[in-house]
């Protein structure tokens, strides 16, 4: 698999998942499918890289950039740059899988330092060519494409230190070019934790997390990541801004909050500074619940968030066919367990589960589980313990595996989120998936992950076999029609994927003219050419 398209687009460490038994009966049932099926390579992109387009710099452009950052650290191969040329957006994922990258950088650069940094945007600046920052690759909003070619700018060889912890303000100061797990067992050697765990976790960067405002699966306890910044360094065309670590100030707007969520289109993050946490392991208290109706299990959460207690870590409902699905796939149906909740009118295709965890002191995680457990049961719960919790926990990371199997035998499969007010949540939910379930032969889970005292996200992902030979065409017309259903019906464009040039065109309408032109000047005076990422947020107007 080495140096073909597939290496690029298969997620996480490459290795080749296998669908378990129970996602091919639910494929089988669903979609028709025959053993025949299941032996299909659909657009399997094995095909070694090969780009039609030749970096188009000039050589004398190329020499000043291997005199900044030296010549191993500036790559024009074909694999580098089709490598950094995507994300994994479902339609970046199909372009790949047909070899087909239109406009890749010109050249990949991987710089040492905040000086080498400056130099390379103030001659990209000078020349006006487009500079696009990345880390992890695992947007999935389209927010790393090269419309422009240039220079993909990334951060993950030589931006991954973290600088020693400091206990009295329970802070750590992290380079964006660091991975989740080296972060994580940097914190918990240490006895913290930062607590910022999204699905990307594995194969993500701190920058990325910032840039794209992303939450982790924990965020009900440990806040977004604009909650767990507390400051952080960037460098722009128009200079360099560094934000203190204050605990909180009134001199003027936040400025670090005009960078998190920026997807690179303001400046390169350079250093970030990060609140952290007691890491209490021992103290996690788990438990988890079986509704009898949707309803019910997302006015119990409600009811749980805005008791006054505090909130839980991991607090996760999934919606009936979810829940279905969960239980097809891990062969619970029918079992004596699954006869028992039926005969207490737990019934099949309307019945929700409900997981939570509680962190931070012992007393505290003993009474707020205690008090959980009052408020489930009243809302007509079954209590089915903690081990359900825990088993999600372990595999929480592993489903985002499944993508490439499923293309594989020609399966669309994508996952959109919002979030909602509690008050349009129900209707909300209702009118996507009526509109995911009007295309044939789909099928739909949902479910809450991210809670908060006024509303909540809705996480929705579907599969419906592709159309062959007319795959993005199709794909492009139903994620439109999804988009304009969550608009429509008051959900936000997007909860913590990031915007990127997949939701831009839906931006004005969101915020308004008044409030995009006051972020476009932003952009105008931190980047006056337009060379930061263009094209992303703002829509391909942004680029000059």
């Amino acid at each position: 698999m080495k140096n073909t398209y597939r290496s690029i687009f298969v997620w996480g460490d490459k290795h080749e998942e296998v669908l378990e038994k129970g996602v091919i009966e639910l494929v089988k049932e669903k979609f028709g499918y025959t053993e025949e099926d299941f032996k299909q390579h659909y657009l399997y992109g094995d095909n070694e890289v090969t780009l039609g387009k030749a970096c188009s710099l000039p050589e004398k452009i190329i020499d000043q950039f291997i005199a900044i950052s030296g010549k191993e650290n500036v790559d024009s191969g074909d694999y580098e740059r089709a490598s950094h040329s995507m994300g994994y957006f479902f339609s970046e994922l199909l372009m790949l899988r047909k070899g087909m990258i239109k406009t890749p950088p010109d050249v990949v650069i991987y710089p040492r330092n905040e000086d080498e940094i400056s130099l390379i945007l103030t001659l990209c600046n000078k020349e006006n060519i487009a500079v696009t920052p990345m880390g992890g690759r695992s947007s999935v909003t389209k927010g790393l494409e090269t419309p422009k070619g240039g220079i993909s700018l990334d951060l993950t060889r030589h931006f991954d230190n973290i600088s020693d912890i400091n206990e009295i303000n329970q802070t750590v100061k992290v380079q964006p070019g660091v991975y989740g797990p080296v972060l994580e067992k940097f914190l918990n050697t240490h006895g913290y934790t930062c607590g910022h765990f999204p699905q990307s976790f594995e194969y993500s960067t701190v920058g990325g997390w910032v840039a794209a405002r992303g939450a982790g699966q924990e965020s009900t306890y440990y806040g977004k990541i604009e909650n767990i910044v507390l400051a952080m360094k960037v460098v722009s065309p128009a200079g360099t801004i560094e934000t203190k670590d204050y605990p909180a100030s009134a001199e003027g707007w936040d400025l670090s909050k005009t960078f998190i969520g920026s997807e690179g289109s303001l400046g390169i993050i350079t250093e970030i500074t990060l609140r952290i946490k007691k890491y209490r392991p021992k103290n996690t208290a788990f438990t988890s619940f079986i509704f009898k109706d949707f309803v019910s299990a997302t006015t119990c959460m409600r009811k749980i968030m805005q008791a006054g207690f505090g909130a839980p870590a991991l607090f996760r409902i999934s919606d009936p066919e979810e829940t279905a699905t969960a239980f097809k796939i891990k062969e619970f149906d029918n079992s004596f367990s699954d006869k028992i909740l039926k005969s207490f009118g737990y019934a099949p295709g309307k019945r929700c589960l409900m997981f939570v965890t509680v962190e931070g002191d012992k007393d505290y995680t003993a009474l707020a589980k205690k008090k959980i457990k009052k408020i489930a049961k009243a809302h007509g719960s079954f209590h089915s313990g903690g081990k359900a919790a825990k088993d999600w926990l372990k595999q929480r990371y592993s489903s985002a595996y499944m993508r490439d199997p499923l293309m594989d035998i020609g399966i669309m499969t994508d996952t959109v989120e919002t979030a909602v007010p509690w008050d349009k949540l129900l209707t909300l939910w209702k009118a996507v998936r009526d509109y995911l379930e009007s295309r044939e032969k789909t099928h739909v889970m949902a479910h809450i992950s991210h809670v908060y005292e006024n509303g909540a996200n809705l996480y929705f992902t579907f599969l419906s076999p592709m159309k062959k030979g007319e795959e993005l065409e199709d794909y492009t017309a139903y994620h439109k029609g999804l988009i304009d259903t969550i608009h429509k019906n008051g959900g936000s464009l997007s909860h913590h994927h990031g915007i990127g040039r997949a939701l831009a065109p839906w931006m004005e309408d969101e915020m308004g003219k008044t409030a995009m032109g006051l972020m476009k000047a932003s952009k105008d005076f931190l980047d006056p050419k337009g060379i930061l990422n263009p094209g992303s947020i703002f829509g391909e107007s942004s680029g000059r």
